[in-house]
């Protein structure tokens, strides 16, 4: 038996385990073929690992109700998590970009780092044209967040990470994101990429990423690393005109220039940027 038919077996077999398994009426999308293969990929096509972890998956999200999180830190501290939706990479997946140096505050807890990377989760599957569910994340932000969330991202959200550059940190961050890969699962660990020097840098940037938004990350990037960071930089989720921190261009015009606000009052499943990005749009909206 060839692999894709073995693969399209287990598939089948998996979906017949859920047959009765109603999805929830404000969640339908979830249990779709491409979720069933990210928890079936997740657990090495192991079809009774693949049901259990997406039941308990289920029922998470039946109590957490994810689709419809918000980001109450970045609702009361504008700019409290940086990480935001920036562009989409070679192959159309969503790309997030966080620094720490443009967050408003340096002390991040671990529930709210958590409900803001849901949100982010959440809206990023929204935006993929082409299905993609998995994501690239360029960061420099402080590798104990990125462990405060694993655990939720690994079991609930498998698959989704396609890969995970660290940028510009020092030795002793280092030292720290390569301790990283012993608390996490090697699935995961396989995709984290820690980079201190411009030309390693700039070698996954040209590996991932279109010219245009490889440009737009070396130049926000550098941006991040001056001192004392510009206003505009701290200020991301507002319109610059020399660079616009909130993405590439191609992002900007296509899902920031042409939202609608009375589609968003309406809908319950339309896309939705970074919430203080979100605030603006609504605030600036005639």
């Amino acid at each position: 038996m060839g692999e894709a038919t073995d693969e399209a077996t287990k598939m089948e077999e998996l979906k017949g385990r859920l047959e009765g398994v109603a999805a929830e009426p404000d969640d339908p999308d979830f249990l779709s073929d491409h979720t069933l293969r990210r928890y079936l990929l997740a657990r090495d096509w192991d079809v009774s690992a693949a049901e259990k972890q997406l039941r308990l998956t289920l029922q998470w999200r039946r109590e957490t109700k994810p689709q419809h999180i918000v980001c109450a830190v970045c609702q009361k501290q504008p700019g409290a998590h940086a990480m935001r939706q920036v562009g989409f990479d070679k192959q159309g997946r969503p790309v997030f970009y966080s620094s720490f140096s443009q967050c408003s505050t340096q002390h991040h807890s671990a529930e709210g780092a958590l409900q803001h990377t849901i949100y982010m989760l959440e809206n990023a599957a929204r935006s993929a044209d082409n299905g993609s569910q998995s994501n690239i994340w360029v960061t420099s932000c402080n590798p104990k967040l990125a462990l405060a969330v694993e655990h939720v991202v690994t079991n609930h959200y498998p698959e989704r990470l396609g890969a995970f550059i660290a940028v510009n940190h020092g030795a002793l961050f280092q030292t720290f994101w390569a301790a990283v890969k012993g608390f996490i699962c090697q699935r995961t660990a396989s995709k984290l990429r820690v980079h201190r020097h411009q030309h390693k840098i700039d070698e996954e940037l040209n590996e991932h990423f279109p010219d245009e938004l490889k440009s737009w990350l070396t130049e926000e990037i550098s941006r991040n690393k001056s001192h004392p960071i510009a206003e505009s930089q701290k200020s991301f989720w507002k319109k610059s005109d020399d660079h616009d921190p909130r993405g590439c261009d191609s992002y900007v015009k296509g899902y920031l220039d042409n939202f609608n606000v009375s589609d968003y009052k309406e809908s319950k499943t339309m896309y939705l940027p970074h919430h203080n990005i979100l605030e603006t749009l609504i605030s600036d909206s005639p």
